[in-house]
């Protein structure tokens, strides 16, 4: 008897596991799809900057900080590595293992959120869309956190 109770105890815990699992994965996957949509946007604009819904006025002020001497790198828009990092974590949420390589490239987000909050700060400027990103970032960074440590 006590042995059945250990394994139906076992198979509840895997069976929970699998569970915060899938949620996690659900909510990873809403906030990558919000990631692409706002770095598409935010790219669409660098290039067509007329499209831009955003204030200028007082301390919010979009098209000052997309189109500042910050928002390029290596001759590239943020908003275009940005993309690209949102459609690689999409990837790898079809990749079942390997939890280190997605907190590494979660982790990797973060020098990019660093980077933009510098840039504001330095502006003195800051873009709802670009903070958007940033959230989005640094929640996905925490999801694959404490998915890691549960694991």
């Amino acid at each position: 008897m006590a042995e059945s109770k250990s394994i139906y105890t076992f198979y509840a815990k895997q069976y929970l596991i699998k569970m915060k699992a899938n949620a996690y994965r659900k909510i990873l996957f809403a906030l990558v799809l919000l990631g692409i949509a706002d770095s598409a946007y935010l790219t669409y604009v660098h290039y067509a900057p007329q499209a831009l819904v955003c204030s200028s006025t007082g301390i919010v002020n979009c098209a000052l900080v997309i189109t500042s001497q910050y928002s390029v790198v290596f001759g590239i828009p943020l908003a275009i590595y940005g993309l690209a990092w949102f459609i690689a974590q999409l990837a790898l949420l079809f990749v079942r293992k390997n939890r280190d390589i997605k907190l590494a490239w979660s982790g990797l987000g973060l020098i990019a959120v660093a980077y933009s909050a510098v840039s504001m700060h330095l502006l003195g400027k800051i873009c709802e869309y670009c903070i958007a990103l940033d959230a989005l970032i640094v929640l996905i960074f925490i999801l694959y956190f404490l998915a890691a440590k549960e694991q």
